[in-house]
């Protein structure tokens, strides 16, 4: 025993300059435990930071996990959006506005009208040719002319043996309501069942009269 201890004694003052000074330890203890809770600090503090951006990020997604209350609540409180800007809708056409009326006769078929329309005929239109100085071979000329004259309130040249013919403007006006009856679709049958609901001597007294109620903006009592 006695040779162990001798030899432990002598170990321990071998080494006795190496054992640290206890007061030295205890300082870089503290030292170390600074530096310990800085660094925790600073991972807290940046943990901190990464919750915080990814709580900012998920208020932007928040409204489509909340139910439709809490959704709705949420979207009000965001700002509202800017309204599209308002597109005017092009104009369309009325559905009731009716296209106005377009006459088929031309400037010359109405001078023409005019023209027998006031009981003149052919040889009146050869001696105004005359008087006019228009060849024989244009003697439709002298019908127009004299025509354009009476759609102006004028009346024709003094002319020998130029004058109206009341039984001529009687067939004019004829002719032109019989024309608007067929022009409105009707045919002889439709004159012959006219004749009859009228009573009239014959079906071109049917047309006749049939015409002159279309030209007067009326109806016929049966369609075409």
């Amino acid at each position: 025993m006695t040779d162990h201890g001798d030899q432990l004694r002598e170990a321990f003052r071998t080494h006795e300059d190496q054992i640290p000074d206890a007061a030295a330890v205890y300082a870089r203890v503290k030292d170390l435990s600074r530096t310990y809770k800085r660094r925790r600090r600073g991972c807290q503090a940046a943990g901190g930071a990464v919750l915080g951006a990814g709580l900012i990020a998920g208020a932007f997604q928040l409204p489509s996990l909340l139910p439709a209350s809490q959704s709705s609540n949420a979207a009000a409180l965001a700002p509202a959006a800017a309204p599209p800007p308002a597109v005017l809708p092009s104009p369309t056409p009325s559905a009731t506005a009716s296209p106005a009326p377009v006459s088929t006769k031309t400037a010359l078929d109405r001078q023409y009208d005019a023209y027998f329309a006031a009981g003149y005929g052919y040889e009146d239109a050869r001696k105004l040719a005359k008087y006019w100085k228009i060849s024989n071979d244009r003697v439709g000329d002298a019908k127009a002319k004299a025509g354009k004259l009476l759609l102006q309130g004028k009346d024709l040249p003094d002319v020998s043996g130029v004058k109206p013919d009341p039984e001529s403007t009687q067939g004019f006006v004829e002719s032109q309501r019989v024309e608007a009856f067929f022009a409105a679709g009707y045919d002889y049958d439709d004159a012959v069942e006219l004749s009859k609901l009228w009573k009239t001597k014959s079906p071109y007294d049917a047309k006749i009269l049939g015409g002159k109620k279309l030209l007067a903006g009326g109806e016929l009592p049966i369609q075409p």
